[in-house]
C-alpha cells in the first residue's frame, strides 16, 4: 500500500485527493484500531458469553478508539474532507457518539469499584 501510494480504505478524500504523507498517517492509525478492536472484542465476549466485566479492558479499549479518533479529526478536518463529504463524516461522528457513553460509565464504575475496594 505504501508503495503504489493506493489508499484503499473507505476514507473519502478531500477534493485534490489525499497528500502524500496521510497514507502512512492513516496506515498507522489504523493499526492502532486494530488493537482496540481486538481489545473491544475481548471485553464484548467476556462481558456477553462470561458474564464478566473487566472495566480496565474497556477503558484501554475505548480510550485507543477515542484517542484514534480525535488524531483522525485533527489530521483530516483541516483537509477538506469533511467539508466536501459532510453526510459521510458526520454519520461516523454520529456512530461514534456511544462509545464517549460507555467510556464515561466504565470511568465512573471504575472509580466507584475502587471506592467501595478501599472502604470494606
Amino acid at each position: 500500500m505504501l508503495l503504489e501510494k493506493r489508499f484503499p480504505f473507505p476514507i473519502l478524500p478531500p477534493p485534490g485527493g489525499w497528500a502524500d504523507g496521510v497514507i502512512p498517517f492513516m496506515l498507522g492509525l489504523g493499526a492502532t484500531d486494530v488493537i482496540g478492536i481486538l481489545l473491544g472484542i475481548t471485553f464484548a465476549c467476556q462481558v456477553l458469553f462470561k458474564h464478566r466485566l473487566n472495566r480496565q479492558l474497556g477503558v484501554i479499549s475505548l480510550t485507543i478508539f477515542i484517542t484514534g479518533a480525535i488524531v483522525f479529526a485533527v489530521g483530516t478536518l483541516p483537509s477538506g474532507a469533511w467539508a466536501a463529504h459532510p453526510v459521510a463524516y458526520g454519520a461516523m461522528a454520529i456512530l461514534f457518539l456511544p462509545a464517549l457513553g460507555l467510556y464515561t460509565w466504565l470511568l465512573r464504575s471504575n472509580l466507584k469499584s475502587r471506592s467501595q475496594k478501599n472502604n470494606a
